[in-house]
């Protein structure tokens, strides 16, 4: 960026060697927006910098919220330049303020990309953080008067005017002495990227203007995207850009047990989604059958925990299934979130093109099968079942179906390996430097099990680097991971101009 008279801080990090992952209003995919878990979730989630909306209450605190009112995200009524701190804390305690965030940032090691929506709060953002020490940190906003009021008084933090489809971003940016800028241009078409030309980004490098990007979640599109040199790119799901980094790419076949289940509510459609974004290819669930001989994704025997019903699922038909919330239970945020139909699950398990795992709770194996090969996804899952007489019968049913067996179920590998002749053979996380070599020799894939959140232990697993691994929290290998690359001090060549 060119350098501007007061400016002390550039843009978190320096030049990235890819795009900074910004998450927008935090992963405002899988949480209320603009809250304090919504960018916890960002930075799990493999967040570089969280995008954040500033305004003024009546006493002049800095809080995060888009809207100028409390009643979209908290339900409450009343605008927040007319009630005070403590007035919104009581209508609406989920809504942070600029220093909770702040330290939560510290803690989470992210950088604040602040978008001033209110006449006055750059201002007041700037002191909170300078008071606060806190470095990593950008101001900007769609009104180039808020952010030349900035620049005219040597702010020490890089600056952005934020650019609508159709406005000249050059234009923009020396109206508001910005020193990026930022283009919302994600309603840009049917391929929005088109727009960001090889001269549009020349020109800016010319001016000594950095370039960030609109909030995207398609996936063709952030492809190109992510081929672009600009200093970031903005997303509801900070997990689609986490999931494209060449970095984490280790050959680890990551099974997500009942989903991405930390962040979403287990055995849900949403679980899955986010299983699969994350970049995992294998997605476990648990399959009961329902009253009327239909196949479901549940792993209770009963309704009680995971939706607002009560009793035996084998009790209830399908149609009378669809009509429970199994969202709730977990947040507000995933209200009216169904129990899922096996069908389902496969279907969308064949759109991300990935694999899944079926455990089988207490359906007849025939059946199982037969629905299964219906949908042509025999070689793209595997099975196992807790009951034995089930895990017998999925291999009396075909000599081709995927088995998973458990090595503690046997006394040795070759007992195991002569039952049921399975392709997978899983090993608890303390078990299996001892009986993993074992496996591999037999022919069956050693998958280890984990399913705690230790960072130890997931340092441990990322040295070792086990050829499958079922897990709870992909979220902490991913991390561990990434610590494990940072030491090693591996750099991607950053995207060239031409």
């Amino acid at each position: 960026m060119k350098d501007r008279p007061g400016r002390v801080h550039e843009w978190p990090g320096g030049v990235p060697v890819r795009p900074l992952n910004i998450a927008h209003r935090g992963a405002s995919a899988h949480a209320w927006e603009n809250t304090l878990h919504a960018f916890e979730t960002a930075a799990r989630l493999g967040a570089d910098m969280w995008e954040l909306d500033v305004r003024l209450t009546a006493d002049g605190v800095p809080v995060i919220s888009h809207d100028a009112g409390l009643q979209r995200v908290f339900g409450a009524d009343g605008e927040i330049a007319g009630l005070t701190r403590e007035q919104i804390r009581t209508r609406a305690p989920g809504l942070p303020d600029l220093d909770e965030i702040i330290a939560l940032a510290r803690a989470e090691n992210q950088a604040l990309y602040i978008e001033i929506k209110a006449s006055g709060a750059g201002r007041v953002a700037v002191e909170h953080l300078r008071r606060a020490g806190f470095e990593r940190a950008v101001l900007g906003s769609f009104q180039a008067g808020e952010v030349r009021a900035l620049a005219d008084t040597g702010c020490p933090y890089p600056l952005s005017v934020l650019v609508r489809l159709g406005d000249d971003p050059f234009i923009c940016a020396e109206q508001s002495g910005a020193d990026i800028v930022h283009l919302c241009w994600e309603k840009g078409g049917a391929r929005p990227q088109d727009l960001v030309t090889g001269g549009l980004l020349r020109e800016a490098q010319r001016r000594g203007l950095g370039v960030v990007l609109w909030h995207e979640e398609r996936g063709d599109v952030l492809a190109d995207l992510l081929e672009l040199p600009v200093l970031g790119i903005c997303t509801n799901q900070p997990e689609l850009i986490a999931a494209s980094d060449p970095r984490r790419a280790t050959g680890i076949q990551i099974v997500c047990h009942r989903g991405a289940n930390h962040f979403a509510p287990e055995n849900t459609m949403a679980s899955a989604r986010l299983c699969y974004d994350q970049g995992c290819p294998y997605l476990e669930v648990d399959v009961r059958e329902t009253a009327d001989g239909e196949l479901v994704v549940l792993h209770d025997p009963t309704l009680d925990r995971t939706t607002d019903g009560k009793g035996p699922v084998a009790d209830r038909t399908l149609a009378e299934l669809r009509e429970l919330d199994a969202g709730s239970w977990f947040s507000s945020f995933y209200r009216g979130e169904r129990i899922p139909a096996l069908r389902e699950m496969i279907a969308l398990c064949q759109g991300y093109g990935r694999k899944m795992y079926i455990e089988n709770k207490c359906v007849d194996p025939e059946k199982l099968i037969a629905q299964v090969e219906e949908m042509n996804f025999l070689d793209d899952c595997f099975f196992w079942s807790g009951n034995p007489v089930l895990q017998a019968g999925l291999r009396t049913v075909s000599s081709r179906a995927n088995i998973k067996s458990t090595r503690r179920h046997y006394k040795t590998v070759p007992e195991m390996v002569g039952h049921l002749h399975p392709m997978i053979g899983e090993i608890l996380f303390e078990d299996y430097a001892a009986l993993a070599d074992d496996c591999a020799l037999a022919g069956v894939v050693p998958m280890m099990q984990y399913f705690g959140d230790d960072p130890k232990v997931f340092e441990r697993i990322a040295e070792i680097a086990p050829p499958m691994l079922n897990l709870d929290r992909a979220d902490l290998l991913f991390a561990a991971m990434a610590r494990q690359e940072a030491s090693d001090g591996e750099k991607r060549p950053c995207p060239s101009l031409t």
